[in-house]
C-alpha cells in the first residue's frame, strides 16, 4: 500500500479554521496596504509598505492555492471592490508604520496560535513562514519607528537592585502605604501599556473610518468604538499615572481629515470587529498576569464592554448581510429528521 504523505492528507477542522481565518485577514491586509501604498510618501516607510503588500499578496495566494487543491470552496473575503485606492490619503505616513508595527504584532500572535495546531508538513511549513514573516515586519517597523523618533516606548522605571519577596496577601489586593494602593510592578506596567498601544490604535482608526464610512448606522458604531477606546485609555493611563509612571502620549494627529470613503463599509466593520477580538485577548492575557486585584477586575469588566461591542458589530454585519459564515460540522439532526 503506497505510504500517504501529509501533503495528501484531509485537513482537520483546525487546519479549515486556519485557512479561512487567514483568507479573510490576508484579503483584508491587501485592501488596507494597497491603500497605504497608493499615498505612503515617506522614503523610509514606503518600501516597508510595498514589502508588507507583497507578503500579504504572497500568503493569500498561498492560502487560495490550497482551497481549491483541496476542493474547498474560496470564500468571498475582500476584493477590489472593497478599497478605492483613488481617494484621498486618510492618514499620514507615520501612521501606516504605527499600523504595521501594531499589525505586525497580530500576526505573530495569530501566526504562532495557527501553527501549533497545523498537523500537515505543508501547512506547517507554511505558518512558520508566517511568523518569521510577522516577526521580521516587526523588527523592521521597531527599528524604522525609533530612528525617526516615533516609537511610543514603554515608561521606564529602576532597575531592581535586591531581591524581594511578597510578604502578605495586601500585594495582591494592591494595598500600599497609608491606605494608598501599591506601585505597580513591572509586568502590570507592561500589560497597561500594550493596551494603551491597542486602543490608540483602535481609537484613531475608529475617527478615521467615521469620517468616511458611508452608512449612518456604521459611522455610529465607529463612534462608539472610538468613545470606548478613549475611556479605557484614560482608565489604563491614570493607573500609570497613579504610580507616578509616565502614559503614553496620543497621536490622533496622523488622522487626516479625509471623508471620502476609500473603503466599503464591510471592510471597515470587518477591521474594527478583528481589533475587538485582539482587545479582548490582551485584555484576558492582562488580568490573568496582573497581580492587582482592582487592575484584573478592571480588566474584565472592560473586557465585557468590549464583548457587547464586538457583538453589537457582529449584529450590524449580519443585518447588512456583511458576515461570512465560517466552515462548520454537518448538521446530523438535519440529515437524520429532514422529510424523504
Amino acid at each position: 500500500m503506497r505510504r500517504i504523505t501529509h501533503q495528501k492528507m484531509s485537513l482537520t477542522s483546525a487546519e479549515i479554521a486556519a485557512l479561512w481565518t487567514s483568507y479573510q485577514n490576508e484579503s483584508m491586509a491587501v485592501c488596507v496596504l494597497s491603500f497605504f501604498q497608493a499615498h505612503a510618501e515617506d522614503p523610509d516607510i514606503r518600501p516597508i509598505v510595498d514589502k508588507s503588500l507583497k507578503r500579504a499578496e504572497t500568503n493569500l495566494k498561498t492560502v487560495r492555492s490550497i482551497m481549491k487543491e483541496e476542493e474547498y470552496v474560496v470564500p468571498v473575503g475582500f476584493t477590489s471592490e472593497d478599497v478605492d485606492v483613488t481617494k484621498p490619503k486618510m492618514f499620514f505616513d507615520t501612521f501606516y508604520l504605527m499600523y504595521m508595527r501594531q499589525m505586525a504584532k497580530v500576526g505573530m500572535l495569530a501566526f504562532s496560535g495557527f501553527l501549533s495546531m497545523m498537523v500537515r508538513e505543508d501547512l506547517l511549513a507554511f505558518y512558520k513562514e508566517c511568523l518569521l514573516a510577522a516577526t521580521e515586519l516587526y523588527e523592521l517597523t521597531t527599528k524604522v519607528s525609533t530612528a525617526k523618533g516615533t516609537t511610543i516606548r514603554p515608561p521606564f522605571i529602576s532597575v531592581p537592585t535586591v531581591v524581594e519577596f511578597v510578604e502578605n496577601g495586601s500585594y495582591l489586593k494592591g494595598e500600599g502605604l497609608l491606605r494608598h494602593k501599591r506601585p505597580l510592578n513591572a509586568i502590570e506596567i507592561s500589560h497597561l501599556f500594550t493596551n494603551i498601544e491597542t486602543n490608540l490604535l483602535g481609537s484613531m482608526l475608529g475617527i478615521a473610518f467615521a469620517q468616511s464610512a458611508q452608512s449612518k448606522e456604521v459611522k455610529d458604531y465607529l463612534m462608539r468604538g472610538k468613545d470606548i477606546a478613549q475611556k479605557h485609555l484614560k482608565i489604563f493611563g491614570d493607573h500609570l499615572i497613579d504610580s507616578d509612571v509616565q502614559a503614553p502620549m496620543s497621536w490622533d494627529t496622523h488622522v487626516s481629515n479625509m471623508t471620502e470613503p476609500g473603503f466599503s463599509d464591510k471592510l471597515i466593520m470587518f477591521h474594527m470587529t478583528l481589533l475587538a477580538a485582539a482587545g479582548l485577548g490582551n485584555y484576558g492575557a492582562s488580568a490573568s498576569a496582573t497581580m492587582r486585584a482592582d487592575i484584573a477586575a478592571d480588566y474584565l469588566r472592560l473586557a465585557a464592554e468590549i464583548s457587547l461591542f464586538a457583538k453589537d458589530g457582529a449584529d450590524l454585519m449580519i443585518r447588512r448581510g456583511w458576515m461570512e459564515q465560517p466552515p462548520q460540522a454537518s448538521d446530523r439532526r438535519k440529515f437524520v429528521y429532514q422529510p424523504t
